[in-house]
C-alpha cells in the first residue's frame, strides 16, 4: 500500500510531460542523434562520446550506459517521445522506491514514509525526469541503491570464495555502470558504502570502519577494476579524462580558482532554499545567481557546512548514531561533481544537479523525525505533509512548462529576466520555427549582453545571414576566426565566407580566404577562393587554389569536381 502511494505521488505531478515532444537536450541527445538508430546502437554507443559532435567531443562527456538505455527505449518504441517520458517516469518511481527502501533500513515506518513522500514530489526532480536525457541522475541513484542492497543484504563470505567473488563482481559491474551513466557515478560506491556502514538504528550492532573495509576486500578490488575499465574506456574514446577545452559556464569563465570557489560557496544559502522551499524553478541558473557580497555569503555558507558536519560527528561520538553523518555525506558528495569547486563545468546551478542532494535531505529529514519526541514528531509529520502537497502542486506546474520549447524558455525569461540564456534560447527557438523577427530581437539582446559567448554570436550571425544582413553577419562571425575550434568547423567557415562574398563580392572573398588556406578547414577556404578567382576570370589562380585545397583534403569531392570542370574548359 505504501509503495503504491509513493508511485502515484511520484507520477501524478509529472503527467503533463506525456504530451511533450522532445525538448531541450532531448532534441540533440535523442531525437536527432543518429547514433541511437537501430539495435546496433547498443554496441556503437561504447565507442562514441555522449554529446554528438563532428570531431573530438569538446564537452568531455562519455556516458555509454545512459545512451544504451535511451537506444533501447528508442528502438523498442519507434522513437516515440511519449514512450521516452513514460520510461523517465518509471525510473523516477523506481528511484523513489529505492530511497524509501534505504530509509527503512535506519528509521521507523512513519519517518521513512514521510521523508520518501517529500522526496517523491520534490519540484527539483521535474527537470531530470521531464528532460529524458538527464535521467542519468536517476540511474546513478538507482545504481547506488543496488550497491547498498548488495553490500548490506548480501553479507560477505570469506570462507566461500566463489560466492564472495560473485558478490564482488556484481559490485564492480554496478560501480562501472554508474560511471558509464554519468561522471558523478564515480561516487556511487562510496555513497553506498557510507550508507551501509552508517544508516542503521543506534541499537543495531554495527561494524567498525576497519572491519567493514577488511571483510569487503574482494569487493573493493572488483570495484577498482570496474572503475578502471570505465576510466580507460573514457580515455580511449575521448582522448583525455576531461574536456579538451574549457566548458566553463558564462559567469565562471575568466575566474581564478580562488574566485570560482568563493563564488560557488556563496550559493549555499540559495541551494538550501531550493532544497527546503523551492520557488523560482528553471532549467538553468546563470551569473545572476551569485549574490552581490560573494565573500560574505561564501563565509556564511562554509560556516554552515562546517557546523553541520561538526554536529554530525558529535552525534556519532556521543550517541553512536551515524545517520546524520550519512545524510551529510549524501548531500555533499553527490553534489560535489557538479559544484564547480574542483573544476569549472558548463552550468552554475541547475535543478538536475541537486537530485542527489535531495536524497541526502530525505535521509536528514527521516532522521530528524525519528529522533523527535512523539508530540514534536506529529507536528513535524504534519508540516512535511503540507510541504509535500505544495511540492506536488509546484511540480505539476513546472512539468507543464516542459511541454514545449517556447513554454520552457518563456518560464526561464520570467524567472531570470536578466539572464542572457533566456533571450538566447527564445531566439534559437524562434529561428528554428522560422520566426526571424523574434529571433533577431532575442538573439540581438543576448549578443549585446554577452558578445563573448561563441554560440550566441554564431546563432545571431545565422539570423543576420538569413535575413539578408550579410555585412553584419560577416562582421559578427569574424572575431571567431581567432578560435581554433571555430575554424575547424566547415559550417562556420562556409557561412563566414559566403556572407563576405555576398556583402563585398569576389575581391572581398579573396582577401578573407587567402589567410585561411592553411587553417583547420583550409579546403573550405580554397573552394571559396577558387570560385572567387573564377568569377574574376583568373583561371590559373583558381586552379592553384583548388590544388592547395585538395592537398589539405584529398577526399573533398566538391573541390575535385570544380578543378575538373575548370580544366576541361581551358
Amino acid at each position: 500500500m505504501q509503495a503504491a502511494f509513493l508511485v502515484a505521488a511520484t507520477i501524478a505531478p509529472l503527467l503533463p510531460t506525456l504530451r511533450a515532444a522532445y525538448v531541450y537536450d532531448d532534441t540533440t541527445i535523442i531525437r536527432d542523434n543518429t547514433l541511437l538508430r537501430g539495435w546496433g546502437a547498443l554496441g556503437r554507443v561504447w565507442a562514441q562520446p555522449y554529446w554528438p559532435s563532428d570531431g573530438v567531443d569538446a564537452l568531455g562527456l562519455y556516458r555509454p550506459f545512459q545512451l544504451a538505455l535511451l537506444a533501447t527505449v528508442w528502438n523498442a518504441t519507434g522513437g516515440s517521445p511519449r514512450a521516452m517520458h513514460i520510461y523517465a517516469m518509471l525510473l523516477a518511481a523506481l528511484a523513489v522506491g529505492a530511497v524509501w527502501w534505504m530509509l527503512r533500513r535506519g528509521v521507523g515506518t512513519v519517518p521513512a514514509m514521510t521523508a520518501a513522500a517529500w522526496f517523491a514530489v520534490h519540484p527539483l526532480h521535474v527537470e531530470p525526469v521531464a528532460s529524458v536525457a538527464n535521467t542519468s541522475e536517476l540511474v546513478v541513484v538507482l545504481c547506488a541503491a543496488a550497491l547498498v542492497w548488495i553490500l548490506g543484504s548480501w553479507p560477505p563470505s570469506p570462507q566461500n570464495a566463489a560466492r564472495d567473488w560473485r558478490r564482488a563482481a556484481a559490485v564492480g559491474a554496478l560501480a562501472a555502470a554508474a560511471l558509464f551513466a554519468k561522471e558523478s557515478g564515480l561516487l556511487a560506491l562510496p555513497l553506498a558504502a557510507l550508507t551501509v556502514w552508517g544508516w542503521t538504528t543506534p541499537t543495531v550492532q554495527r561494524t567498525t570502519a576497519r572491519h567493514f573495509f577488511d571483510v569487503n576486500a574482494r569487493v573493493w578490488m572488483s570495484a577498482v577494476v570496474g572503475v578502471s575499465v570505465a576510466i580507460f574506456a573514457r580515455l580511449a574514446v575521448l582522448g583525455a579524462p576531461v574536456s579538451h577545452s574549457s566548458i566553463a559556464a558564462q559567469g565562471l569563465s575568466g575566474l581564478t580558482v580562488t574566485e570560482r570557489i568563493a563564488a560557488m560557496c556563496s550559493l549555499w544559502p540559495r541551494i538550501a532554499q531550493m532544497l527546503v522551499w523551492p520557488t523560482s524553478l528553471a532549467p538553468y541558473y546563470g551569473p545572476t545567481s551569485f549574490p552581490a557580497s560573494r565573500l560574505v555569503f561564501a563565509a556564511c555558507g562554509v560556516a554552515v557546512v562546517v557546523a553541520i558536519f561538526a554536529v554530525a560527528v558529535s552525534v556519532m561520538s556521543r550517541r553512536g548514531d551515524r545517520r546524520l553523518l550519512v545524510a551529510f555525506g549524501w548531500m555533499t558528495l553527490s553534489y560535489f561533481p557538479a559544484s564547480n569547486l574542483l573544476t569549472a563545468t558548463g552550468q552554475i546551478l541547475s535543478d538536475r544537479a541537486l537530485y542527489g542532494m535531495t536524497v541526502g535531505a530525505a535521509f536528514a529529514l527521516a532522521w530528524i523525525i525519528d529522533v523527535l519526541p512523539p508530540t514534536a514528531r506529529k507536528v513535524a509529520v504534519a508540516a512535511c505533509i503540507a510541504i509535500a502537497v505544495r511540492g506536488a502542486y509546484m511540480s505539476a506546474r513546472y512539468a507543464t512548462a516542459w511541454t514545449s520549447h517556447k513554454a520552457l524558455w518563456t518560464r526561464l525569461a520570467q524567472v531570470a529576466p536578466n539572464e542572457n540564456m533566456s533571450a538566447k534560447l527564445l531566439g534559437m527557438d524562434a529561428r528554428a520555427r522560422g520566426d526571424t523577427v523574434v529571433a533577431l530581437q532575442m538573439l540581438g539582446r543576448a549578443f549585446a549582453r554577452v558578445p563573448q559567448d561563441r554560440q550566441i554570436r554564431f546563432e545571431y550571425a545565422q539570423v543576420l545571414y538569413t535575413t539578408g544582413r550579410y555585412e553584419a553577419a560577416a562582421a559578427t562571425l569574424a572575431p571567431l576566426l581567432r578560435d581554433g575550434d571555430a575554424r575547424s568547423e566547415a559550417g562556420f567557415m562556409s557561412l563566414y565566407l559566403d556572407a563576405v562574398g555576398r556583402s563585398g563580392g569576389p575581391q572581398a572573398v579573396i582577401r578573407a580566404a587567402t589567410p585561411l588556406l592553411h587553417a583547420e578547414t583550409g579546403s573550405v577556404a580554397a573552394l571559396f577562393l577558387g570560385v572567387a578567382y573564377e568569377q574574376l576570370e583568373l583561371k590559373s589562380q583558381a586552379d592553384s587554389a583548388y590544388v592547395i585545397g585538395l592537398k589539405r583534403n584529398p577526399a573533398d569531392t566538391l573541390l575535385a569536381q570544380r578543378l575538373a570542370i575548370l580544366r576541361s574548359h581551358r
